[in-house]
């Protein structure tokens, strides 16, 4: 297979997620990538761009960026997101520990957890006022597609059931957090959230389930995760949800 690139300049806006997972995939296609290599490269760009945009240029949509695809082996790709923001090397941050009980969880800092479980090498540099952060990625085979989140919910007393289809992402996790919150603040104690339909999630997605099942467990409720589908077991076992979550082994 000839070698490729690609080079995608990103305003910074996170609207723009939606237009770089979409050259991720015309990038990705006709080459041996399966669902799971698409969806870990959309997630470690999710979180990389989104850090980017919000930490390094506080969401100021006039500067840009970019973010170059190549291929450096026939199953091997290559992502390299280079930025003039303030220096920062993501990968300095301290280990996170995946195995604190919920209590102790904070809400955040998953993201470049994700990032470095997903790809097979990450490296930062600050090389001429830039922040030069590149992953690689070894790949399988196969793609699939994904989708926008859908949510449904079905409601008995203080209980509640919401059924994720699509994507849980920076873009739409919001949605979900808002459902979250007005559930819990109208009586809700015990939230079942029915994964059966997720193909993704990120960090932005964890957050909100964490954020829930914080606030359900100090009123003496529950959060409860079923039917998760192997992309995301995978992200919560990386993540040391499985545990934290209580979420049962499949039959």
């Amino acid at each position: 297979m000839s070698a490729k690139s690609q080079t995608l300049t990103i305003a910074a806006d996170l609207a723009e997620l939606a237009r770089m997972m979409q050259t991720i995939d015309e990038f990705c296609a006709g080459m041996a990538t399966s669902a799971a290599d698409v969806s870990a490269l959309h997630l470690a760009l999710e979180e990389i761009v989104t850090n980017v945009i919000t930490h390094g240029y506080q969401s100021d949509s006039s500067r840009s960026f970019t973010v170059r695809l190549e291929t450096i082996a026939a199953d091997r790709i290559r992502a390299v997101v280079s930025d003039d923001a303030p220096a920062y090397n993501p990968l300095a941050r301290p280990e996170v520990n995946t195995t604190l009980a919920l209590e102790a969880r904070p809400i955040g800092g998953l993201g470049v957890h994700l990032v470095k479980k997903l790809m097979d090498v990450c490296l930062y540099e600050q090389r001429d006022g830039h922040n030069i952060f590149s992953v690689e990625r070894r790949l399988s085979r196969v793609a699939g597609a994904a989708a926008s989140i859908n949510i449904a919910t079905s409601r008995l007393a203080s209980s509640a059931t919401l059924s994720l289809a699509g994507r849980l992402d920076g873009l739409s996790s919001p949605e979900l957090e808002q459902q979250v919150n007005a559930l819990i603040g109208s009586g809700v104690r015990t939230l079942i959230f029915d994964l059966s339909g997720l193909d993704y999630v990120s960090s932005a997605g964890l957050r909100v389930f964490i954020i829930a099942a914080k606030k359900l467990k100090a009123s003496g409720g529950s959060a409860q995760f079923t039917a998760l589908t192997p992309a995301v077991r995978d992200v919560f076992h990386i993540s040391g949800l499985l545990t934290a979550f209580g979420v049962t082994p499949p039959a």
